[in-house]
């Protein structure tokens, strides 16, 4: 969809939509009072009959047959409980009601609304985001689009001293949405169509579309870099492996490392998942897709840092060839795993990422995004992502998921949890043994400690987050593309 920014006063702005806030403590604001006398003290009347009582997320519309042809109320609850996130839900709010009422152009004055510590411009870019990710849709294998599509947003602004950074913010916001709503994209497509092939060709398009260096290796190289573990996911599968590796700004003095797990499918292996979790089995690429969204990012917001994005790629089959359980390979970095669960497959590709990663690059930093444990969920819903690994990471990773609403929670990785996940045939094992209940998150990450040495980690486990099982404010049913906000704040607030 399209974003201006609108230079004009209320009387002389011709919308077919404005979207107004009012408070529901407050009343009428100053927007909101001149929205009324230009409509001859209508909302007041709305509000005195309490036909609209500004409850956070209600909204009213109103027609008016002038040059604003409608107005949206919409209610933004307690004003002390206002904040950015609050902005970003009643924004797609708005949208969404929008696009209910099939108008396909509205305008908005939301962001001039105040928020402690908060810019006109942070406001604006919230809005942005907020309304290309709520209006998202995913009907792209549909042969009759018959959703209603809203083609654009104009940012009502009057003081024409905060129209430049109004713009730029728009511009952002605009992008980061656009990013995550790529990966969403990738998340839902089945797994007939992005195979491990195709994930390293849309690598190579995002390479050629935003000056990025590109790196697809496959069967006989992974193998003949003794990357194993991905090696062995790979054997049950008819289609070939891949380990995509792209790269921005190579001549940035600080490196940071993003590696997302990047199961186009996962049957569980011979380890066959239950038949009523299979059908979702496509989500197991969320990490590739994110990490392919924040790439592209990195480019597009111009950040002042190396940034490495590596992508296991494969699909977890139960063929002829399929790894069995009792099986030993031999990863990266030289460490024996004994394969207990072949359905634990996620921390076996990334170990063999991480490791080459952190040898061949040596970053300041390593961050890996996966899909990987359902006892995630269990811990902590779908509300949040569990983090484990370097102490000032996880914070740096906090501070941007409270910034970004992509938020996650740190669980502990003690060395009682590293002594679970050690092999008995091998130095290492991929998972305990069958029936056993313990920490199922704790010990994915435990394991993947093993495979990085010297540089800051951090592991992000977002089985819950990435797919969600209903629709929110801003976040659709299925791929949420979690991640990409998450990480390209943290990305940009590096250097704070």
């Amino acid at each position: 969809m399209k974003i201006d920014v609108a230079v004009s006063s209320l009387k002389l702005f011709k919308t077919d939509l404005l979207a107004v806030g009012v408070f529901e403590d407050e009343r009428l604001n100053a927007d909101a009072k001149a929205v009324d006398a230009m409509l001859a003290g209508e909302l007041s009347t709305v509000l005195r009959k309490e036909e609209f009582k500004a409850e956070f997320k209600q909204t009213r519309l109103l027609s008016t047959g002038k040059n604003i042809r409608n107005v949206l109320l919409v209610g933004l609850g307690k004003k002390d409980e206002y904040d950015l996130e609050r902005l970003r839900k009643v924004s797609a709010t708005a949208a969404k009601a929008a696009r209910n009422n099939r108008i396909k152009s509205f305008s908005t004055i939301l962001h001039r609304i105040e928020i402690k510590n908060r810019s006109v411009a942070e406001r604006a870019q919230a809005i942005a985001e907020a309304t290309v990710l709520g209006l998202y849709k995913f009907n792209k294998y549909k042969t009759e689009k018959t959703d209603f599509v809203v083609e654009s947003l104009a940012v009502l602004e009057e003081d024409r001293r905060n129209v430049k950074a109004i713009e730029g913010a728009v511009r952002s916001g605009h992008v980061i949405a656009d990013a995550t709503n790529y990966a969403r994209d990738l998340v839902n497509s089945p797994a007939c169509f992005v195979t491990p092939s195709a994930l390293a060709e849309e690598a190579r398009r995002i390479a050629r579309e935003n000056n990025l260096k590109a790196q697809v290796f496959g069967r006989e190289e992974i193998k003949s870099m003794g990357m194993n573990a991905l090696l062995g996911v790979s054997k049950g599968s008819e289609q070939e492996p891949k380990f995509i590796i792209l790269e921005y700004n190579p001549t940035a003095k600080e490196k940071i490392a993003v590696v997302g797990k990047g199961i186009t499918f996962d049957s569980g292996g011979m380890d066959l998942k239950p038949p009523a979790y299979m059908e979702d089995m496509k989500l197991d690429k969320a990490g590739a897709a994110a990490v392919l969204g924040i790439m592209q990012l990195a480019a597009k917001l111009r950040l002042p840092l190396h940034v490495i994005g590596a992508m296991p790629a494969t699909e977890n089959m139960p063929g002829g060839a399929a790894q069995k359980p009792g099986d030993v390979v031999t990863a990266y970095n030289k460490k024996t795993i004994e394969i207990i669960n072949t359905d634990a497959e996620g921390r076996l590709v990334l170990a063999d990422a991480i490791s080459y990663v952190e040898k061949n690059y040596k970053p300041s930093a390593i961050i890996d995004l996966a899909t990987l444990t359902g006892a995630c969920i269990i811990a902590l819903g779908y509300h949040a992502a569990g983090i484990f690994g370097s102490e000032n990471l996880l914070e740096k990773l906090k501070a941007a998921g409270n910034e970004s609403f992509e938020r996650v929670w740190p669980l502990p990785l003690w060395q009682e949890h590293k002594e679970t996940v050690k092999g008995e045939l091998a130095d290492v094992k991929n998972a305990t043994k069958a029936g056993v209940a313990d920490a199922g998150a704790i010990n994915g990450a435990a394991f993947l400690s093993n495979f990085v040495e010297k540089t800051p980690w951090a592991h992000i486990d977002i089985a819950g987050t990435a797919w969600s099982p209903e629709e929110r404010e801003y976040v659709p049913k299925a791929a949420t593309g979690y991640g990409v906000r998450l990480i390209t704040q943290l990305l940009m607030d590096w250097k704070k």
